[in-house]
């Protein structure tokens, strides 16, 4: 009888402790909740979240909002701005003056919005990758500077080699990459000297410490068609794979940043329509496209669908023959092509030429139409790759450079 007391003594008190540590954490819990603040837009669906992301301006979308949280990066991403194309117009002559171009589409056509950005160092864009600019001087002999859009932050790059001739001649080509695996950006650098050469730097540290890192040399290309006294810079798709027009009939030289390897890329063509020389490249929805004017009145469309493999598509043909384009390519000079909207529908071309312009020409209507805006004749059109990075990548690569 004592021992059964004693045990039902020990169990009340044990309740007893139990029920207070039941209230402290309850209260505790209670105090937690009044001291959350509840986010709002968490129980909003897709649908009306995008209504209001919509209205905001395109430059905040891509530069700021799109990087609040995972969620909003896929909605922006994936929802707003897939069928966005973003160019810069950079005139050197002068006064130094850098416009930002966006580039959507709507049910009615393509809007456009511009506006003028403030970068405080007046060289010539070279490359454009997610969030940052490539940047040489025309009077500083082999200068670079990395500019990033987001925390205004820039800083120099160690000089590389002086062989090409400052890279504001024709005999360098260079480009920025992103190498996703690896979390870093990449600046690949190819000259002509005696025989082909690169160079790589890999920005994987502060911005503010660009200075001290080193060159990697790497094994340039032993193919360079009919290019053997000048290089340009390369077409960028996914911000991976780099491709050289090397006026060839046969190939094209490309490289895989992440690989950090070159090869060559056969050109696609048939019996009918063998390639020549006539051709431009362009990204298109993250694909390599090529234009290839195969008659005065018809341009065939392909795409690089699978770089592996080098497995090309024909999308389509373009006729020439209509008013509207003759005007504005007359005779046999070739259309320029300068970007692509993401739905690969509409291709931008600009007009060469003294009366200069920008035009859109719609693949499912195949109507050609002028876009409202000026360009002027020295203005240089500088194309934004978006690399295929998830958005802890693209966060993390951007905090990395925001802490210099």
């Amino acid at each position: 009888m004592i021992m059964l007391s004693i045990l039902i003594f020990h169990m009340q008190n044990s309740m007893r402790t139990g029920m207070k540590r039941c209230r402290r954490e309850s209260a505790a819990e209670q105090v937690s909740r009044k001291r959350k603040k509840v986010d709002c837009f968490a129980f909003l669906p897709d649908d009306l979240l995008l209504d209001i992301l919509q209205k905001l301006p395109a430059d905040i979308l891509r530069y700021k909002t799109r990087f609040v949280c995972r969620r909003w990066f896929s909605l922006i991403t994936n929802r707003i701005l897939l069928d966005h194309a973003s160019l810069i117009l950079e005139n050197s002559s002068g006064s130094h003056t850098v416009r930002l171009m966006d580039i959507s589409e709507e049910k009615q056509g393509l809007t456009m919005r511009d506006q003028y950005l403030e970068i405080p160092y007046s060289g010539r864009i070279k490359s454009w990758c997610n969030e940052f600019l490539l940047i040489t001087d025309l009077n500083k002999e082999g200068s670079l500077y990395i500019y990033d859009l987001i925390s205004k932050q820039g800083s120099f790059l160690p000089q590389c080699s002086t062989s090409c001739g400052g890279h504001y001649g024709c005999k360098c080509g260079v480009g920025l990459s992103y190498d996703k695996f690896k979390g870093v950006y990449k600046v690949v650098h190819v000259f002509l000297g005696p025989q082909v050469q690169c160079e790589l730097l890999s920005l994987k540290g502060n911005i503010a410490s660009c200075n001290s890192l080193n060159w990697k040399k790497i094994s340039g290309p032993y193919y360079t068609g009919q290019r053997q006294y000048y290089w340009d810079d390369p077409v960028s798709v996914k911000g991976r794979y780099f491709h050289w027009d090397v006026h060839c009939s046969k190939y094209l030289v490309s490289m895989d940043t992440v690989k950090e390897r070159f090869r060559q890329t056969p050109l696609p063509g048939s019996d009918v329509f063998p390639m020549n020389k006539r051709y431009f490249l362009v990204e298109m929805g993250g694909f390599l496209t090529l234009l290839h004017k195969v008659s005065l009145d018809k341009i065939n469309i392909w795409m690089l669908k699978d770089y592996q493999r080098s497995k090309w598509e024909n999308l389509q043909s373009i006729s020439i023959s209509s008013y509207v384009w003759s005007s504005i390519y007359p005779g046999s000079v070739l259309p320029l092509p300068v970007t692509c909207v993401k739905s690969k529908r509409y291709i931008i071309f600009r007009k060469p030429g003294s009366g200069t312009g920008l035009y859109s020409y719609d693949l499912k209507n195949k109507i050609m139409r002028r876009l409202d805006v000026d360009i002027a004749p020295d203005e240089r059109c500088v194309v934004r790759t978006t690399a295929a990075a998830s958005f802890f990548e693209v966060r993390s690569s951007c905090s990395i450079y925001q802490k210099g």
